[in-house]
């Protein structure tokens, strides 16, 4: 059973799964060297005049390698896309990845890893974009796995 990790309880932008059966704390996690499953749904955005606080639609994640399948927003097209994690107000990639989106079931899914093992926990951007287009960024909040 997928466990909710973060975001509106609305929209429920991200879920993180494990391959074990059954809900998984993350600190229980640090010696399994497999990839941490993430599902982030972006297909629904804030509707306009919406209040909101920085932490709302901010995804949480652990620092290890990641399994990431992204549900894109409506209208986006399949084919090949870059995705970074960079600190928010600067430019500087620290990790890149890059994936093939396929639209399965009228749903854009982007499948990619990421290798946030020797990040440290706090505030990042998630950015993506298909080839030749602009970035779209997401603010994820990456956890130390001791917490």
């Amino acid at each position: 059973m997928p466990t909710r990790v973060a975001g509106v309880a609305a929209t429920n932008p991200a879920v993180i799964t494990s391959d074990r059966g059954g809900r998984q704390d993350v600190a229980s996690t640090v010696a399994d060297r497999e990839p941490f499953e993430v599902m982030f749904n972006l297909t629904r955005s804030a509707t306009r005049g919406e209040t909101s606080t920085n932490d709302s639609h901010m995804i949480r994640v652990p620092a290890r390698l990641l399994e990431c399948r992204m549900t894109l927003p409506l209208g986006s097209s399949d084919g090949l896309y870059y995705v970074r994690v960079q600190r928010s107000g600067q430019s500087e990639a620290l990790k890149t990845a890059q994936g093939n989106a396929t639209i399965n079931d009228g749903d854009v899914r982007l499948d990619f890893e990421l290798d946030l093992s020797n990040m440290a926990a706090g505030r990042y951007l998630l950015s993506y974009r298909h080839a030749g287009e602009s970035w779209h960024s997401v603010p994820i909040g990456i956890t130390d796995l001791t917490n």
